[in-house]
C-alpha cells in the first residue's frame, strides 16, 4: 500500500493549496474521524500511483491542525474514490453528495476521463453508472 492519504468526503472538505474553494462548506471534523485510503476508503494507488495527491502540511500548521496524515487525494481523485467504492465496488448509490453539489469546484471532465480509460482497459466494470453519477443534473 502507498502512503496513507485523506480521502473522499473529508477531502472535499479541506481547503487544498493553489485551490479558490473547497466542495464542500462542512467541516471535515476531528482528524481522528477523517476518511484514510487503506482504512476506510479502498487505496486506489494501483490507478493512480503517487499522482493526484496534495501536501496539506503548511495549511493545517496555519491551522494549528494538528494531523497524523497531511496528504490528500485532489478533489478529482476524491470523487473518483467516492465513485469507485461506492458504485464500482459495492455497486450502491454515493450518500450524501450530488454532484450539483461540487460541480463548480470538481472538473468532472478529469474524473469522466479517468472512468473511460479504466473501463476501456478492463480495471472497471461499471463505468455507465459512474459516468451516469457524474452528469446527473440538478433535480430540483
Amino acid at each position: 500500500m502507498a502512503t496513507p492519504y485523506i480521502t473522499g468526503m473529508t477531502a472535499l472538505c479541506l481547503f487544498h493549496p493553489g485551490r479558490t474553494w473547497k466542495p464542500f462548506w462542512h467541516s471535515a471534523g476531528s482528524p481522528d474521524r477523517w476518511l484514510i485510503a487503506g482504512q476506510h476508503y479502498p487505496d486506489t494507488s494501483s490507478f493512480f500511483g503517487d499522482q493526484e495527491l496534495v501536501d496539506l502540511s503548511e495549511l493545517l500548521a496555519e491551522w494549528s491542525i494538528e494531523a497524523p496524515i497531511c496528504i490528500s487525494a485532489s478533489y478529482e481523485r476524491a470523487v473518483f474514490e467516492i465513485l469507485y467504492n461506492h458504485i464500482e465496488l459495492n455497486n450502491q448509490m454515493v450518500p450524501n453528495v450530488q454532484p450539483s453539489d461540487i460541480d463548480d469546484v470538481v472538473d468532472f471532465s478529469r474524473v469522466s476521463g479517468w472512468v473511460s480509460e479504466w473501463e476501456r482497459s478492463g480495471r472497471l466494470k461499471r463505468g455507465p453508472a459512474l459516468r451516469a453519477w457524474l452528469e446527473t443534473k440538478r433535480t430540483w
